[in-house]
């Protein structure tokens, strides 16, 4: 059992309290300052940036806001803050120079994300290109390994975690126990996307299949979780489409989310759902600390 530490509860305070800290993908574009500044008026207590050009091979480069956007996360209470990796990045690639760029390019954005105080980088499984199964998970666990010893050479590196995978074509990692797998034999932590494993096929519509799913999910993956993509799904049932809606508008009902969150007590939530107004984007992170447990977080943590 974890140490809890003492604390005094205001009596007026929400009667319920959540373990999981909720938040969303930020856009950089407009400078750090910016990005803190939609957090706080979000309310958010976690957040997801892009460290650079995710359609790009180019390397992160130094912010000049970076300083300030480190005192700003410990000022509002961002935490973790999570990098997303690039899209072009696949450790599974069957081209050993396609590999080759995409170890440099994750150990880039891991010395990167670390320097603003990210705790984890997010990285997709990748696709192992038509090779086969065994053998693209092979050189994802290779990649992984590569980019953390050419990361180690700098001080403070964020931690990567591998993504599950919608499973079109020959995506790796759509299921939960190739994402095991994967975390098994890369000595890795996971991110779990809500809208990914939708469409390969984890039934979530319903209360009773919320239930079932954190039931497989715990059993197959258990503290290797660290983190939860919290998405609707905009496609079908195992359609292995991807594509995200916003919490509540898509094919998982409130009243599941309701039933699921709860069940993964601790594990961030950070939601890549569809930007709308500043007030409708606010109401949203209220309505998944609502699903969540409730509005107040809780001190003791789980």
């Amino acid at each position: 059992m974890p140490t809890r530490i003492p604390c005094v509860i205001d009596p007026k305070a929400e009667p319920h309290v959540r373990t999981n800290r909720v938040g969303r993908h930020l856009p950089t574009s407009g400078g750090l300052k910016n990005t803190l500044q939609l957090a706080r008026e979000q309310g958010l207590e976690t957040v997801q940036i892009f460290v650079s050009n995710p359609q790009s091979w180019a390397a992160p480069t130094p912010r000049p806001d970076g300083e300030a956007f480190v005192t700003g996360t410990n000022e509002v209470g961002l935490s973790p803050v999570v990098a997303h990796a690039k899209y072009l990045v696949n450790l599974a690639s069957p081209d050993a120079e396609h590999r080759a760029c995409s170890a440099r390019a994750l150990a880039a954005e891991l010395v990167a994300a670390g320097s603003l105080s990210a705790e984890f980088v997010v990285v997709h499984a990748g696709s192992h290109g038509g090779s086969g199964e065994e053998e693209g998970m092979k050189r994802l666990v290779e990649g992984f390994d590569r980019a953390r010893e050419l990361a180690a050479a700098e001080d403070g590196a964020a931690e990567p975690l591998v993504e599950n995978s919608v499973g079109a074509g020959t995506q790796l990692c759509s299921s939960f126990d190739a994402l095991a797998e994967v975390a098994k034999e890369a000595g890795a932590r996971v991110c779990v996307d809500t809208a990914h494993s939708y469409v390969a096929g984890y039934d979530l519509s319903t209360p009773e299949g919320a239930r079932k799913v954190a039931g497989e999910l715990k059993a197959a993956l258990g503290k290797s979780i660290a983190l939860l993509h919290l998405n609707d799904p905009r496609n079908g049932l195992g359609s292995r489409r991807d594509g995200h809606e916003r919490i509540g508008e898509g094919h998982i009902p409130k009243e599941a989310w309701a039933e699921f969150l709860p069940l993964l007590p601790g594990v961030p939530l950070v939601m890549e759902t569809p930007y709308a107004t500043p007030e409708s984007d606010a109401e949203q992170v209220r309505l998944v600390k609502e699903l969540a447990g409730g509005l107040a977080l809780s001190v003791y943590g789980v």
